[in-house]
């Protein structure tokens, strides 16, 4: 049997629910957008946080249990380990519509325009090995499903490559666009990006201190608070970057850029 998590802290639970919270009035926007251009790769951005959305109810809503039923005996439903697995399993789903997306938006780049739908494709088969990995987790101890760090780092792998992906695009196409609303825009893409790496990175070293680190051993290190600040700091870059409310773009619309 897994060893029990750690009783959640109401500070760790506020942060999640900002998290949440911003999350959500970022995907409302993007649907809306999507409802004024009906445009395929704006439905695909809102899809990709919308599941990026569930991932952070479902921890949300697994912490919050955890926290009004603590302290949860040790034969009973460890609420918090089901919030963080299935906040895992959507994540991973998220991840193959934001590869999905890029392929969308750089269709025209040689690696999308030869392989068509390939790269989605294989994509989407390994992030959904993290998702058969939740699933034996769960079946293997329906209580107390384990919070694996293999587990982890697997995710945090094809997390960075999709992230890195979108990157790499976006740095070359901020280098061939003119306008400065255009740079402003890629650079807000890019920064989206950054940001969504941080995020795992960020619970990947909270996982690596609570299990190596002495004095963390029993509860959440900084790393998680600063790896849900970043999330905030991803979806307001993307909405910046992919939508570019028009004060923005106003803003850097006053010139032409020729450097």
């Amino acid at each position: 049997m897994a060893d029990l998590p750690s009783d959640v802290s109401l500070g760790a639970l506020i942060t999640v629910g900002i998290v949440t919270l911003a999350v959500t009035i970022v995907v409302i926007f993007l649907y809306i957008r999507y409802i004024e251009r009906r445009r395929l790769p704006a439905i695909t951005l809102a899809v990709t946080f919308t599941f990026w959305d569930l991932g952070a109810l479902s921890v949300f809503i697994g912490s919050l249990i955890h926290y009004i039923k603590q302290p949860i005996a040790a034969d009973s439903y460890q609420f918090v380990r089901y919030g963080f697995n299935i906040g895992y399993a959507f994540s991973a789903i998220s991840n193959i519509f934001l590869v999905i997306f890029v392929s969308q938006i750089f269709a025209q780049s040689p690696m999308f325009r030869k392989t068509y739908k390939l790269v989605p494709l294989i994509n989407a088969i390994f992030n959904g090995v993290t998702i058969g990995l939740i699933v034996d987790t769960i079946i293997a101890d329906p209580k107390n499903p384990a919070y694996a760090l293999e587990q982890t780092i697997y995710h945090l792998i094809m997390t960075f490559i999709a992230f890195l992906l979108l990157l790499f695009f976006s740095i070359g196409a901020r280098g061939k666009v003119q306008f400065r609303w255009e740079k402003a825009g890629f650079s807000f893409i890019i920064g989206s990006a950054l940001a969504g790496i941080m995020i795992y990175l960020m619970l990947a070293l909270d996982r690596v201190a609570t299990l190596f680190v002495s004095g963390f051993e029993e509860g959440y290190t900084p790393f998680l608070y600063i790896g849900w600040t970043f999330a905030i700091l991803m979806c307001t870059l993307a909405y910046a970057g992919y939508v570019m409310p028009t004060f923005l773009r106003r803003l850097f619309k006053e010139e032409k850029n020729h450097g």
